[in-house]
């Protein structure tokens, strides 16, 4: 009996582990939340190409078309339908094509463009040339893949023939003559053109992996820092085999839900890719897909899922072991919120600043970060300089994978079975400062968070982090246009008079002079004549923007103003994503404080008296509410004051009081500058309140300090990230449209 229960155990452990992760109503509302938000994102993305005119539908049409054609015969069809169109563009400017195409019975072009029976795909000309140019781009690639290969092979002779390139023991040397060697085996493929975008859709979206990672740390706060917090590890020293088999089953569950999130979000990305473009023949060879044109594996695109999907999985069971392995050595929810997020910004960090090419190449990729990029691991090419030797990327991957996961999953078990218990802070807190002196509610609650959730240091740091990071800012000028323009504005400055009308008038006239009269000193032989007038024609970019800016006022009111201080203040496109990242740090800064002042209750248990003393919910609620104002104000006025002394110091406040429509992008506000900024400074203010509010009441409900930061981070932080990230959509989610107003 006692043998098979020793057998059993770590099974019924896992499941149990696997129960209290998974069968939680939060944690199912999370999943379905974030698998929801994944599908919203790729439908965002891919319907907000701004370069994109035609249609998911109409690009499938074309290769509907083309279907049954091998890659030089579709390559030939599509080649004609474009020089169609080229006629057909020529003849709607109304161009003589005979001259050119003198092979086209020109009658019939005419009756043909009258008719429009050119467009098959599209509705207008423009549309359906770039949707037949991008189509062809695709399958030329197909058609003419033998003779990429022959490049290849022609580039390495070149290029090991240049003296930078010729020391046989340089990494550069070795890369370039390893190439051909690594394509030699991918020669006379033969490749079937089909729709390439529904691979990429489906397995080439970053968003999905911050879905994916915030699930599994969903999971792994559940079983490991909640518990701590709560101080129910504390019963693992007595439990049967002790704390080994417990970590490791709580490891395993870790795996689970890496594979739950990667089930979850990929059946929605891969349904997204069939329906949106569809995958065409999947038996055929990866390089027909356009972005792996320059791929070195010989594999179907159904090989390639199935890799992609082991890889991703790997992946994922490796952020989840790395989530762990912090969970467990810290010993305070906030020092995991922070570890993460450095770990993070600075595997970032590398992979987007250290070049391809460089010594520190393995640092760039054999990342985190670059791990979650799986679709160009297999798409692309790349080796990597691994003490001046050439290794390839994809096996490099794949064993810093493997021994990145079994180091974390080992050290995390370990330090599973020595960890120490987490002490709630609250329970060591005397309030020897109040006692005999004040029982005041609100002092007591200043106490408890100022002092026993370390808000005070917080807040210390950041006001030494906004001090000793302030910068003062000059007055940029990019080019020396921008200098004429200031000095325009500035002479004008004031509402438009007929006085000034007629002084634009004048600066025209004069320019049409100086233009007119170095045309003729040019056509009269005279070499010197451009730089004769070019310091009286300089300003003149600057008056053409001046001009339209005065017959904007005309038509819409408003004064002359120089306004590039007021515009990197009010949203313009000029100040760039400022607004968000000031957004990002404030809400930022705001969780990282205000979490800890609900959930530290339902920590200690404390919550129960709230609802059982005289002076309950409501006293305790607006006595909480004053300090998290009094917290907000400091990390409002440490985030905001700075940038907005700063501009304010540097570009001047003339014309404050001008209204705020003499700027283009406010053209409809009426009130004047100085109005516009304060009601944008209240604007801010009142939604970090809003956002105060929905902390309080994710902390009450998540009654876990770890889970509020967790989910207080994706509603509030992760919106703006993603807007800052180019995802426009986001600017309308959680406080976002009041903070970046």
């Amino acid at each position: 009996m006692y043998q098979k229960m020793k057998g059993v155990v770590p099974l019924r452990l896992y499941l149990n582990e696997c129960i209290k992760a998974f069968c939680r109503r939060s944690t199912v509302g999370i999943f379905f939340a974030l698998t929801v938000l994944n599908g919203v994102l790729l439908w965002v993305n891919e319907s907000s190409k701004k370069d994109q005119l035609y249609t998911a539908g109409q690009y499938k049409a074309v290769y509907d078309s083309i279907e049954k054609m091998s890659a030089a015969e579709a390559f030939e069809s599509l080649s004609a339908k474009q020089q169609e169109l080229q006629m057909m563009e020529m003849l709607s400017y109304g161009e003589d094509v005979s001259d050119i195409y003198t092979d086209i019975d020109t009658e019939t072009l005419l009756e043909e463009y009258n008719s429009k029976g050119y467009l098959e795909y599209t509705e207008n000309i423009f549309t359906e040339q770039q949707l037949i140019s991008d189509v062809l781009k695709e399958v030329q690639a197909c058609a003419e893949y033998d003779s990429y290969l022959d490049g290849i092979d022609e580039q390495a002779r070149k290029m090991t023939s240049i003296s930078l390139f010729a020391d046989p023991d340089s990494f550069s040397y070795k890369n370039i003559a390893k190439t051909p060697g690594d394509f030699a085996h991918l020669k006379g493929s033969i490749l079937t053109p089909a729709p390439s975008r529904g691979v990429d859709l489906a397995t080439g979206f970053l968003s999905t992996d911050i879905a994916a990672f915030l699930m599994i740390m969903v999971i792994v706060v559940t079983i490991v820092t909640r518990e701590k917090e709560l101080d129910q590890i504390t019963l693992s020293r007595t439990t049967y085999k002790g704390r080994m088999p417990l970590g490791i089953a709580k490891l395993l569950t870790c795996f689970t839900a890496a594979f739950a999130a990667l089930i979850l979000l990929y059946s929605v990305n891969f349904a997204a890719g069939y329906f949106t473009y569809g995958y065409g023949d999947l038996s055929r060879q990866t390089q027909s897909v356009y972005s792996f044109n320059g791929s070195d594996l010989k594999i179907s695109v159904i090989q390639y899922f199935g890799l992609f999907l082991i890889s991703k999985f790997g992946v994922y069971c490796l952020y989840a072991a790395l989530i762990y392995l912090i969970t467990t050595v810290s010993k305070s929810s906030v020092k995991v919120y922070a570890v993460l997020a450095v770990i993070l910004a600075a595997e970032a960090v590398m992979y987007y600043t250290i070049p391809s090419a460089s010594y520190l190449c393995p640092f760039k990729y054999i990342n985190l970060v670059a791990f979650a990029n799986t679709h160009d691991i297999y798409a692309k090419y790349l080796n990597l300089n691994i003490f001046g030797e050439p290794v390839g990327y994809k096996a490099m991957f794949t064993v810093a994978l493997v021994m990145l996961l079994i180091t974390f999953s080992v050290l995390s078990v370990i330090f599973y079975t020595r960890q120490t218990v987490i002490r709630n802070r609250s329970r060591r807190l005397t309030f020897s400062l109040f006692k005999g002196r004040s029982t005041s509610l609100f002092l007591q609650e200043c106490y408890k968070v100022f002092i026993g959730g370390r808000v005070l240091l917080v807040l210390l740091a950041f006001g030494a982090f906004a001090w000793f990071g302030y910068t003062p800012i000059n007055e940029k000028f990019a080019s020396s246009d921008e200098i004429y323009y200031k000095q325009y504005m500035l002479k004008l400055e004031g509402e438009l008079t007929p006085e000034k009308e007629q002084f634009l008038i004048d600066e025209q006239a004069k320019y049409e002079k100086a233009q007119t009269e170095m045309q003729c000193e040019l056509s009269e032989g005279n070499v010197f004549a451009a730089m004769k007038y070019q310091n009286i024609l300089a300003p003149q970019t600057a008056f053409e923007q001046v001009k339209a800016h005065a017959e904007y006022l005309k038509n819409n009111g408003g004064e002359f103003v120089y306004d590039s201080g007021y515009k990197l203040l009010t949203g313009d496109e000029s100040a760039g994503n400022k607004d968000a990242t000031l957004a990002l740090t404030a809400l930022a800064m705001l969780i990282c404080t205000l979490t800890y002042v609900y959930s530290v209750e339902y920590q200690t248990g404390a919550a129960v008296l709230l609802r059982t003393s005289p002076r309950g919910r409501r006293p305790v609620f607006l006595r909480k509410l004053a300090v998290g104002m009094i917290v907000l104000t400091v990390i409002y006025s440490l985030a905001y004051a700075p940038y907005f002394y700063n501009v304010l110091h540097a570009y001047g406040t003339q014309g404050i009081e001008a209204p705020a429509l003499s700027m283009e992008h406010l053209s409809g506000r009426d009130m004047s500058i100085l109005s516009y900024l304060v009601l944008l400074l209240i604007v801010r203010y009142f939604g970090l309140v809003l956002a105060l509010l929905l902390i309080f009441f994710i902390s009450s409900r998540a009654r876990s300090y770890i889970s509020s930061l967790l989910i207080g981070t994706a509603v509030l932080v992760l919106p703006v990230v993603l807007y800052l990230l180019g995802i426009e959509a986001f600017k309308w989610v959680g406080v976002s449209p009041i903070m970046l107003m």
